[in-house]
C-alpha cells in the first residue's frame, strides 16, 4: 500500500513539474552558466554573491546538452531533484521509525508542502537540502553506532552541501558537535577532514586560476559586512513555516525520551537549515528546512493517527486534539492547494524566462552575432535575456540590485569598461528601476546620453514595460 502511494506520488509530481506549476528559472542556475560556457569565469568577470556549486552544476548540464533549451533542462532536472527528495524522505522515514506508514505519510507531507516553497528551480537551498539529507541517511544506516566509512562519507556530504550555500557551515559544525557528543575524538577527526575534502578542491581549484581572492570577498566579505539589503519576515510566510513546521514540535519532545535520543540529530539539522531563511526571508528559502520538517512529521503521524483511528474510544483531550488537527489540516490544504492556480503565461510556464518572449523574438530580428547586451537592472530574471538572445555582456557581469554597486569599486570598474567597449543593446526596465538606484544610475544617464531607443514592450508579466535601445555607434 505504502510503495503503491509513492508511486502515484511522484508519477503526480513528475506530471505537475513538467506541465502545471510554474516555478521561475533562476539566473545562478541559467544565464550564469550559459555565460561560463561562453567565456566568462564565475569571480573573475561574473561577480556573483552566491556560493558557485549550483552555477558550476548548471554549466556542465549545458555543456552536456547544449541543444536542449536552458529552461526546459532546468526544468528537467529541478523534476529529478524534486523525486530525489521524495525517495529518500521516504527511505529515511521509514528507516528511523520502522515504519513505512511513516515514510509514506512524509512523502505525502513533502508533495504537498514543496511546491509551496520551492516557487524556483534548482536553487541553492534545495541542493544543499539533498546534500543533508543524504549525509543522514549515511548516518542513519548503521542500526548502532557508524563505522568510520560512514562517517567519512556523511562528512563528504556534508562538506558538499557547503558548495551550494554557505549557510550549510552551521549544519557541518553541529553535526560535528553531535559526533564529540555522542561519538569520541577519533570520529570526529574522520569527519572533519572529510567535510573539509571538497571545499578544500574547491579552495585550490579557485586558488590555481587565480581567483581565490574574488571568491573569498563576493562569497564572504560581500555577505558578512552586510552590503545586501534584508528582508524581513512578514505574516504570511510566518503562517507557511508556523503550520508547515507544527509538528516537529511534538517531534523533538518524543525525542528527548531515553529511547529516542538518537533521533535528536534531525531537529538540530532542521534548525541549522532554517538559517538559510536569513537575511532575505522568502518561500523559496524554506525549502532548506523542509526534508526534514517532512521526515519528522511522517513519523509523529505514523506514531500517533493509530492510536485516534476510533473516534469511539476518544476521551476529551483527545477529542480537542481532533478538533485542533482538522483546523491544521484545512490551512494545510489552503496554503497546497493555490499553488497550482496558474498565472496569466498559463500552466507549465518558467517565469522568468517565458514572459520575455516578444523582447527576445524582436531583439533576434535586429541583432548580430557578435553585438553584446547588458541589462538594466540585471535581476534575478532579467539575466535570462543574455541566454536567450545568445547576446554576452561586453565585460564584466554583475546583477542590478542596489547592494551590488555598493563596494567602492564595482560602479567604476563598469564605467571604465563602458568607456572602452560599450554594450551594443541596453535593455531597461522602468519599473524596476527603483531596485538598482542609486547604483545604476550612471548607467542609466549613459544610455540616455548615447543610445537611441529602438522599440519599447509593453506589459511583461511582472517586470512592466521594456526599452530596448541600441548604441549607435
Amino acid at each position: 500500500m505504502a510503495r503503491r502511494l509513492l508511486f502515484s506520488l511522484i508519477l503526480f509530481q513528475i506530471l505537475s513539474h513538467l506541465f502545471w506549476l510554474s516555478p521561475a528559472a533562476h539566473s545562478g542556475q541559467l544565464a550564469i552558466p550559459w555565460m561560463m560556457n561562453r567565456g566568462k569565469t564565475l569571480f573573475a568577470d561574473i561577480w556573483e554573491q552566491h556560493a558557485p556549486g549550483s552555477s558550476w552544476l548548471g554549466a556542465a548540464a549545458q555543456a552536456l546538452l547544449p541543444t536542449v533549451d536552458p529552461a526546459l533542462l532546468i526544468k528537467v532536472l529541478n523534476t529529478a531533484l524534486v523525486v530525489a527528495l521524495t525517495l529518500l524522505i521516504y527511505h529515511l522515514a521509514t528507516r528511523l521509525s520502522g515504519k513505512t506508514s511513516a515514510g509514506a505519510l512524509a512523502a505525502l507531507y513533502w508533495v504537498w508542502w514543496e511546491p509551496v516553497y520551492g516557487n524556483i528551480m534548482l536553487y541553492f537551498d534545495t541542493l544543499l537540502a539533498l546534500c543533508v539529507l543524504l549525509a543522514l541517511i549515511v548516518y542513519y544506516h548503521a542500526e548502532g553506532r557508524p563505522t568510520h566509512k560512514q562517517i567519512a562519507l556523511t562528512g563528504v556530504l556534508m562538506g558538499a552541501a557547503t558548495l551550494f550555500k554557505q549557510h550549510a557551515w552551521l549544519a557541518v559544525a553541529l553535526v560535528g558537535f553531535w559526533l564529540l557528543f555522542t561519538g569520541n575524538r577519533k570520529t570526529l577527526l574522520v569527519y572533519a577532514l572529510a567535510a573539509l575534502a571538497l571545499p578544500a578542491l574547491q579552495w585550490l581549484a579557485l586558488a590555481a586560476g587565480g581567483l581565490f581572492d574574488s571568491y573569498i570577498f563576493w562569497n564572504w566579505t560581500f555577505n558578512l559586512q552586510g552590503f545586501m539589503d534584508g528582508v524581513p519576515l512578514d505574516g504570511d510566510l510566518f503562517r507557511k513555516l508556523l503550520l508547515g513546521n507544527l509538528l516537529v514540535f511534538p517531534f523533538a519532545l518524543l525525542a528527548l525520551r531515553r529511547d529516542k535520543r538518537r533521533l535528536l540529530l534531525l531537529p538540530l539539522v532542521w534548525l541549522a537549515a532554517l538559517t538559510v531563511l536569513y537575511p532575505r526571508f522568502g518561500e523559496i528559502h524554506g525549502m532548506g528546512q523542509l526534508p526534514f520538517a517532512t521526515v519528522m512529521s511522517g513519523m509523529v503521524l505514523a506514531w500517533t493517527l493509530p492510536q485516534i483511528a476510533d473516534p469511539r474510544q476518544w476521551q476529551v483531550s483527545q477529542t480537542v486534539f481532533a478538533g485542533l488537527a482538522l483546523g491544521i489540516g484545512v490551512g494545510w490544504l489552503w496554503t497546497g492547494a493555490v499553488t497550482y492556480i496558474p498565472t496569466s503565461l498559463g500552466p507549465g510556464a518558467t517565469l522568468g524566462y517565458d514572459e520575455f518572449d516578444e523582447v527576445v523574438a524582436q531583439l533576434l530580428l535586429a541583432s548580430e552575432a557578435e553585438e553584446t547586451l547588458f541589462v538594466l537592472p540585471e535581476t534575478d530574471s532579467t539575466p535570462q535575456l543574455h541566454a536567450r538572445t545568445g547576446l554576452l555582456p561586453p565585460g564584466t557581469w554583475i546583477k542590478g540590485w542596489r547592494w551590488y554597486f555598493r563596494p567602492d569599486f564595482v560602479l567604476p570598474a563598469l564605467i571604465d569598461e563602458w568607456a572602452k567597449q560599450a554594450p551594443t543593446w541596453v535593455v531597461v526596465f522602468p519599473d524596476m528601476i527603483p531596485a538598482g538606484e542609486p547604483g545604476i544610475s550612471p548607467l542609466l544617464a549613459i544610455v540616455q546620453r548615447d543610445y537611441q531607443l529602438q522599440f519599447t514592450v509593453e506589459g511583461i508579466f511582472g517586470h512592466g514595460p521594456a526599452q530596448v535601445y541600441r548604441s549607435p555607434a
